[in-house]
């Protein structure tokens, strides 16, 4: 069975009202606390909701859904902003607020953007936590259609506490819809997490179809295999980040976009997953591109991130575009080329297959096979118009491989951010980029909001005011 964003809208707009009622329901019952819900009353509703395939095809649609209801949140352009900004990629053009507190690293626990990335992630988890509980016991689906779903939700487990994970270091990894142990869950070694998280990609890519949906919206075997590589690369498990793209890339459906502006329209066919929308294109779009051509960028790239092309480095000509305004020019990011809400041109591209490449680069460079690690790296260069590497010693190649993921992911999905902590360079980078830096802005603050809900929970060092 092949599931689609299309498909799964349509189904909600068909499903019987009793069905409707209790997606609602799952829709709005979780309160601020952690995963909590006010009462036990909305686990009757879900037995409605999950009586049919239809139940859970509306449960699913409903949780991509959450995913990018609010604007910037984690999960729609919100890594891509604040952590661009966090970061040496982004600088703001307006003062105050939450442009000082990222741009400068000196978050408050009280930040409503932080609090915002906890809160909506651990809510999609928890309606996660339903599905997965309900496909497991459920004798009325059959066993393809139980597959896809918990597979999916699997899945969404598993990517939602690895963003958690890296933004805030030890979080409470949540298995469960009992809102009461929930309630009272401390925080968990974040290796323990990055294992868990594993787990569950382990049993979804046994259960998701290879087959992609038309719009690659809902997330496949491959979906989860990629997921599952940055999992590994991050861990260091490189021989299993290697196994991994070798599947991704048998698989010739998946290539790169020779035109660097078609990357992220919604048919590209590099991508393997993305956050589809029926309302309006990407919140980067909105966020990153100017009303016109004489109006100021919010955010703008900041030099050392453009210095670091060549001039013929087609992402330079294709990603990034400028404003020139009183004899200022402000650079800034457009891998996303609409920001007007309609004609729908263009979905959250979450991965890619130019990662792929440049995981297994990495991993293969930890492997010490360095000539294959060259060859990996050069298909993203040739892609962008540039010469291959040939190096005579590793320490070059590892300088390239770093050039080259902060060339292609800049201002993507917080990709340099989470770089930059697991090569344990951030101090360095950020050190020298910004005086206002201090070590322990690695993870942002656990929020103040949920610690008074949840008195388990302790907060991350240097968050004391």
């Amino acid at each position: 069975m092949k599931l689609n964003f299309k498909t799964m809208r349509n189904s909600i707009l068909h499903i019987c009202i009793s069905s409707i009622i209790a997606a609602n329901l799952l829709l709005l019952s979780a309160c601020n606390k952690l995963v909590q819900v006010d009462t036990p009353d909305h686990l009757v509703d879900s037995e409605v909701l999950f009586q049919s395939k239809k139940g859970y095809e509306s449960a699913m649609a409903g949780i991509f859904i959450l995913m990018r209801a609010l604007n910037l949140s984690m999960t729609n352009g919100g890594l891509s902003v604040y952590m661009g900004m966090a970061s040496d990629e982004l600088s703001p053009t307006l003062l105050g607020g939450n442009y000082d507190e990222f741009s400068q690293n000196q978050l408050l626990s009280s930040n409503s953007v932080v609090n915002n990335f906890w809160v909506y992630a651990y809510r999609s988890i928890y309606r996660a936590n339903l599905v997965i509980e309900n496909a497991e016991r459920n004798q009325l689906l059959s066993p393809t259609d139980r597959d896809i779903f918990l597979g999916q939700a699997l899945f969404v487990r598993a990517f939602l506490h690895f963003y958690l994970t890296q933004l805030f270091g030890d979080v409470p990894y949540i298995s469960s819809s009992d809102y009461k142990v929930n309630a009272t869950k401390g925080r968990d070694n974040k290796d323990f997490v990055m294992k868990s998280l594993l787990g569950d990609l382990e049993r979804s890519v046994k259960l998701l179809p290879k087959e992609a949906s038309t719009d690659r919206t809902a997330p496949n075997y491959y979906a989860a295999l990629a997921l599952m590589a940055r999992v590994n690369l991050y861990l260091g498990n490189h021989e299993q980040a290697i196994a991994n793209t070798d599947e991704i890339l048998k698989n010739t459906s998946y290539m790169l976009e020779a035109d660097l502006n078609q990357v992220f329209k919604i048919k590209s066919r590099e991508i393997l997953w993305q956050l589809g929308n029926t309302v309006s294109n990407t919140a980067e779009g909105v966020s990153f591109i100017p009303f016109n051509t004489s109006t100021k960028p919010t955010y703008v790239l900041r030099e050392d991130l453009l210095q670091s092309y060549i001039a013929t480095d087609l992402r330079k000509q294709s990603w990034i575009n400028s404003n020139t305004i009183s004899g200022t020019t402000y650079h800034y990011p457009v891998k996303y080329k609409s920001r007007l809400m309609t004609p729908i041109e263009e979905y959250n591209v979450v991965f890619r297959l130019a990662e792929i490449y440049l995981i297994r680069a990495e991993s293969l460079y930890g492997m010490k096979q360095y000539e294959e690690a060259t060859a990996a790296l050069n298909v993203v260069r040739k892609r962008a118009g540039l010469s291959e590497y040939q190096f005579a010693n590793a320490s070059l190649l590892w300088d390239a491989i770093k050039g080259e993921r902060q060339n292609e992911f800049f201002a993507e999905w917080g990709h340099r951010w989470f770089d930059l902590i697991r090569w344990n360079t951030i101090d360095a980078v950020l050190g020298k980029a910004k005086p206002t830096w201090q070590p322990y802005a690695i993870y942002l603050p656990i929020p103040s909001k949920e610690i008074l809900l949840n008195t388990y929970l302790t907060q991350n060092p240097g968050y004391n005011e």
